[in-house]
């Protein structure tokens, strides 16, 4: 589940009604597909975990590509992590950012709801404790998924110019990377 907080890390509220709407669409399980190298993803989980095994074991690809779910296709990945890229540590984050770029270009509710998060942090909260890509009921973890959202939100802004370059920068920007 995806949730704002201030830099003092005090969650922002939203509405249990609103959520579909203003912060659904960033959650990699959330029904917005995407193409990436030709080929249509239903949800950007697929895509993610599609990328595990395309170079070293394109069935399980394909598999992953076809789930009926996104918790399938996450399923399917988990129990063949042993066929996985041998680099995947290495190259998780990069092709994360690759992933939901694409559906950010490719879905403008997307884009519109990632702009609406102002400068708020961006933070996966984790059910299963995956510091690694979020946080835990302490707010403790890495985030990288929320890290991700944030420079790519980050550089639309820069690109459109609607960005305040006033406002203080410093090692926020750096975190992101």
């Amino acid at each position: 589940m995806i949730k704002l907080f201030d830099k003092e890390m005090n969650e922002i509220p939203v509405e249990r009604s609103m959520y579909q709407w203003q912060l659904l669409p960033l959650d990699n399980f959330a029904a917005f597909g995407l193409m990436m190298n030709g080929e249509y993803f239903q949800t950007s989980e697929h895509a993610f975990q599609y990328l595990k095994f395309i170079d070293t074991n394109a069935d399980i690809a394909i598999e992953i590509k076809k789930a009926y779910s996104p918790n399938d296709a996450r399923r399917i990945a988990h129990e063949n992590k042993e066929n996985r890229l041998p680099n995947w540590s290495l190259v998780k984050y990069e092709n994360m950012e690759k992933v939901l770029k694409l559906k950010v270009e490719q879905n403008p509710v997307v884009k519109e709801c990632l702009l609406n998060t102002k400068d708020y942090i961006i933070a996966e909260c984790c059910i299963d404790e995956d510091t690694d890509w979020g946080i835990d009921n302490n707010n403790q973890g890495d985030n990288h998924l929320g890290k991700i959202w944030m420079k790519i939100r980050y550089e639309i802004n820069i690109k459109s110019n609607t960005y305040d370059i006033s406002k203080k920068l410093g090692s926020d920007v750096n975190e992101w990377k």
